[in-house]
Protein backbone atom coordinates (compact mmCIF):
# COMPACT_ATOMS: atom_id res chain seq x y z
CA UNK A 1 0.00 0.00 0.00
CA UNK A 2 1.48 3.82 -0.83
CA UNK A 3 0.08 5.55 1.68
CA UNK A 4 -1.46 5.38 4.97
CA UNK A 5 -5.83 5.01 4.71
CA UNK A 6 -5.98 7.36 7.49
CA UNK A 7 -3.44 10.04 6.54
CA UNK A 8 -6.02 10.11 3.55
CA UNK A 9 -9.19 11.04 4.83
CA UNK A 10 -7.67 13.46 7.23
CA UNK A 11 -6.30 15.21 4.54
CA UNK A 12 -9.08 15.08 2.24
CA UNK A 13 -11.30 15.69 5.60
CA UNK A 14 -8.87 19.18 5.98
CA UNK A 15 -9.34 19.94 1.83
CA UNK A 16 -12.94 20.01 2.67
CA UNK A 17 -12.61 22.13 5.37
CA UNK A 18 -10.40 24.84 4.24
CA UNK A 19 -12.74 24.82 1.03
CA UNK A 20 -15.80 25.54 2.98
CA UNK A 21 -14.26 28.31 4.76
CA UNK A 22 -13.23 30.31 1.69
CA UNK A 23 -16.37 29.89 0.52
CA UNK A 24 -18.18 31.00 3.50
CA UNK A 25 -15.25 33.72 3.43
CA UNK A 26 -16.53 34.94 -0.20
CA UNK A 27 -20.20 34.75 0.49
CA UNK A 28 -19.35 37.36 3.57
CA UNK A 29 -17.22 39.72 1.36
CA UNK A 30 -19.43 39.43 -1.64
CA UNK A 31 -22.79 40.21 0.32
CA UNK A 32 -21.03 43.16 2.28
CA UNK A 33 -19.96 44.76 -1.26
CA UNK A 34 -22.84 44.56 -2.58
CA UNK A 35 -24.47 45.83 0.06
CA UNK A 36 -22.47 49.06 0.35
CA UNK A 37 -23.12 49.75 -3.26
CA UNK A 38 -26.97 49.91 -2.77
CA UNK A 39 -26.44 51.79 0.19
CA UNK A 40 -24.23 54.58 -1.85
CA UNK A 41 -26.84 53.99 -4.68
CA UNK A 42 -29.33 54.94 -2.46
CA UNK A 43 -27.95 57.74 -0.57
CA UNK A 44 -27.30 59.44 -3.91
CA UNK A 45 -30.87 58.85 -4.80
CA UNK A 46 -30.13 57.12 -8.04
CA UNK A 47 -31.79 54.63 -9.77
CA UNK A 48 -29.84 50.96 -10.77
CA UNK A 49 -29.35 51.96 -14.25
CA UNK A 50 -28.33 55.53 -13.35
CA UNK A 51 -26.11 53.94 -11.15
CA UNK A 52 -24.66 51.34 -13.45
CA UNK A 53 -24.65 53.93 -16.55
CA UNK A 54 -22.57 56.47 -14.68
CA UNK A 55 -19.73 54.24 -14.78
CA UNK A 56 -20.19 52.98 -18.05
CA UNK A 57 -20.45 56.24 -19.64
CA UNK A 58 -17.67 58.41 -17.94
CA UNK A 59 -14.44 58.46 -19.75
Amino acid sequence: MLADSTAITTYLVFIGIVSALALVLASVVLTLAFRETRRDRIARHESIPAYYGRGYFAH
